[in-house]
């Protein structure tokens, strides 16, 4: 993470909470694992704890190397805010594993992206919500789009409900086809990261959303990945297989055939046609 990046996360940081709070000019103070963002006065630029003077009471953006962002008034002493957030991050960090520092990577690049998230891929991550109108689809299928959108909100919700006390960020991946399934969801806090099974009720309602989403143009995804934070703040990825899957989230050659004859599609990435092809399979030229 360098300054850039850390003075663009809080920049979209403030946007989205509609924060009274300058966006040009922002200035960067590193500290051990993270910067320190904040709307700068005038005073000594030379010294690396220059917010000590701003106005007490005027946020300070904490933004960790995780892409974390937390908001803190300069009225709290400077180095206890930085310690705990230190802390944090170590702790999170410690505690997470390869998926969710993935996710973390992801989340942070959507939130450097520019322009509005509607106008953003559609197998790209954004927040969830009613799709815009496309003048040149059918009323049938805009609908479509638009109730497999809403569907995301009841899986968020009966998601939240599996979280331990404290929980502040939950990342959940499912990779589905007709006949096979794999779900994943885990919560972290500052403390620790906990791994939760996923009940077949909340299965059911993935399940849902993916055959609504089949009814779409783009077809039904095979992975859903969701990000969530304890305020509702929700992020969904469609990935329709522009690269190969995890291991951990690979299924057998032959639940994607099923699933290619149930959803035909126009056309399949060629790792996945090789892999249900399969090496005994292929065809030479």
């Amino acid at each position: 993470m360098d300054e850039a990046q850390a003075i663009s996360l809080v920049v979209k940081w403030i946007r989205a909470h509609g924060l009274d709070y300058p966006t040009e000019g922002l200035e960067a103070d590193r500290f051990d694992a993270g910067w320190s963002v904040y709307a700068p006065v005038e005073i000594d630029e030379t010294d690396p704890m220059a917010f000590l003077e701003m106005p007490v009471g005027r946020s300070v953006f904490l933004v960790g190397d995780s892409g974390r962002v937390e908001e803190v008034s300069s009225s709290v002493p400077p180095p206890q805010a930085i310690d705990r957030f230190v802390a944090q991050e170590r702790a999170g960090s410690a505690g997470r594993g390869t998926g969710s520092d993935e996710y973390m990577a992801d989340f942070v690049r959507w939130l450097e992206e520019d322009g509005p998230e509607e106008e953003q891929d559609a197998d790209g991550i954004r927040i969830v919500g009613p799709l815009p109108h496309d003048p040149l689809a059918g009323d049938d299928i805009d609908v479509t789009a638009a109730e497999a959108s809403m569907l995301i909100e009841p899986i968020v919700q009966e998601l939240a409900l599996l979280g331990p006390p404290g929980w502040e960020w939950l990342w959940a991946e499912f990779a589905f086809t007709v006949s096979a399934e794999i779900a994943y969801l885990r919560f972290s806090s500052y403390h620790r990261t906990v791994v939760v099974p996923v009940p077949e009720s909340v299965s059911a309602l993935v399940r849902e959303q993916r055959n609504a989403v089949a009814l779409t143009p783009s077809g039904p995804w095979w992975r859903l990945l969701l990000t969530v934070t304890n305020r509702g703040e929700t992020t969904v990825n469609y990935d329709h297989g522009h690269g190969p899957f995890p291991h951990d989230q690979l299924l057998a050659p032959e639940h994607y055939q099923n699933d290619l004859e149930a959803y035909p599609r126009p056309r399949v990435p060629a790792w996945l046609a090789r892999y249900i092809e399969g090496p005994g399979e292929r065809r030479t030229s």
